[in-house]
């Protein structure tokens, strides 16, 4: 995965808590990955966390308790990380391998550069279907995307029972037409969120509006 960035060394278990705040004040970041003394992760301290502490100068381990089990794996999808990102608003997750050891981190505007890289000359838009389970035929969508000439650079789905609720991220110039053509063929878009990603400005500003999107 290339968006993983390794210059950022984790705590490790055994660090003092004031030690871990002065590197989270360092770096500009909420939370730190802790590794045991065998690289694998043990969760995400939190400054809060520290803060809460009886006495800062003890290590981690007093309050490993507390940490989050937040993490992708390093051949985890981009829609992945997304999602981890929208559901708990981190300044960072951990990357790590199958066997848990730690690899790097991922930041949110490395997404957003990621998502804005191929593509170049289009709008970037997600659209929000929603329909009955038994009616769902992601080759038919996909059909009719690509034939009024949108691309799925991506997607991701909540079911019910009954209900399935998609989100696509689609690389196109053509978005109002393709939202005609679904909801021609009685699929109901619910929500849309269109934007020319420019790389080099306010990714962060993207990146929080894109989270207002996933999180309404």
């Amino acid at each position: 995965m290339k968006i993983v960035k390794k210059d950022l060394n984790p705590s490790h278990i055994e660090d003092l808590g004031i030690n871990t705040l002065a590197m989270m004040d360092e770096f500009k970041i909420r939370e730190l990955p802790v590794v045991n003394g065998d690289n694998k992760l043990m969760g995400l301290v939190t400054e809060d966390d520290i803060l809460n502490m009886d006495d800062i100068q003890k290590p981690l381990q007093f309050i490993s308790n507390k940490f989050k089990n937040k993490f992708i794996f390093l051949e985890s999808h981009m829609f992945e990380i997304i999602r981890i990102f929208s559901e708990s608003q981190l300044s960072l997750v951990p990357v790590v391998n199958r066997e848990n050891h730690y690899i790097g981190y991922v930041r949110p505007f490395d997404v957003i550069q990621t998502l804005g890289e191929d593509h170049t000359n289009d709008l970037k838009s997600i659209i929000t279907i929603s329909m009955n389970r038994k009616n769902y035929t992601l080759f038919e969508i996909t059909r009719l995307i690509e034939e009024n000439k949108g691309k799925i650079v991506g997607l991701w789905n909540n079911m019910s029972d009954e209900i399935i609720i998609i989100n696509l991220l689609i690389a196109t110039n053509n978005i109002n037409i393709i939202i005609k053509t679904l909801e021609r063929y009685d699929y109901n878009v619910t929500r849309t969120f269109i934007e020319k990603i420019n790389v080099n400005n306010n990714l962060d500003d993207r990146f929080e509006s894109f989270l207002k999107y996933l999180n309404p």
